[in-house]
């Protein structure tokens, strides 16, 4: 029988990734590959993006000895699914320049981007970093994108809703600041103490969690498949909890 009592190799992976930063920045260096070393591939969920390959084209690269055809989806985290149209504009653009120009609508009230290649990921991270949007935690062992009801302009009570989702994601947000210096080039605290996260440690969690909050009569956001489904509670026509 397995013995279920000694960590798992991801488990190790992410206590021993000194806050989630891994060796990514050297992955990045590397130009002999668009591939990022297998344990940062664990890693750079937590980033909000997953390492893929053009399975349409791995047997013609394989006759040809060549390497794999890598690239990266990033996610965006956009608690409730809110996007004003300018950052709707800077995400088209980005798309065009960076990606393959698909945008992708995710069943979390967010967006993701394909075929970015490894080279281009920082300029894409730094683009939409300008324009306020972040993929911080929207893949990985850790919470994702919190949804809502969706439009908050319809009534007091979905802007109010939409303010606390956007609450519950900041609160539950790692502590590490790897990707404002991966991405964004952001020094590194010398005094890591702040980034001690009593909520994740340095395992983070087994696996991926979902929060979403719903506005009776509605149930858009499907409570029952989330880890936590939020009813709203309201009398009299004002939010009770």
């Amino acid at each position: 029988m397995p013995d279920n009592s000694q960590p798992s190799s991801i488990e190790k992976i992410k206590a021993a990734s000194d806050g989630l930063r891994g060796t990514l920045k050297e992955s990045l260096r590397d130009e002999i590959t668009g591939a990022i070393r297998e344990d940062d591939q664990a890693l750079i969920k937590f980033h909000g993006m997953y390492q893929q390959d053009d399975r349409d084209r791995r047997e013609e690269r394989a006759a040809r000895k060549l390497d794999r055809l890598y690239s990266f989806m990033i996610r965006l985290r956009l608690p409730g699914g809110l996007l004003e149209p300018e950052k709707w504009i800077a995400i088209h653009d980005i798309a065009g320049e960076n990606s393959t120009g698909v945008i992708k609508i995710t069943s979390r009230q967010t967006l993701q981007l394909h075929g970015i290649l490894k080279s281009k990921i920082r300029p894409t991270i730094k683009a939409f970093n300008a324009v306020k949007l972040d993929s911080i935690a929207t893949c990985g062992d850790i919470n994702r994108n919190v949804l809502c009801s969706s439009h908050p302009k319809q009534s007091v009570i979905h802007e109010q809703v939409f303010a606390y989702a956007g609450k519950i994601s900041s609160l539950l947000m790692p502590k590490t600041r790897a990707w404002y210096e991966i991405w964004l080039g952001e020094q590194q605290l010398a005094d890591k103490k702040e980034e001690q996260d009593p909520l994740y440690g340095d395992r983070y969690l087994p696996r991926k969690f979902k929060i979403a909050i719903a506005i009776p009569p509605n149930n858009d956001v499907d409570v029952l498949a989330n880890d936590i489904g939020l009813i709203a509670i309201i009398e009299n026509n004002e939010l009770k909890g």
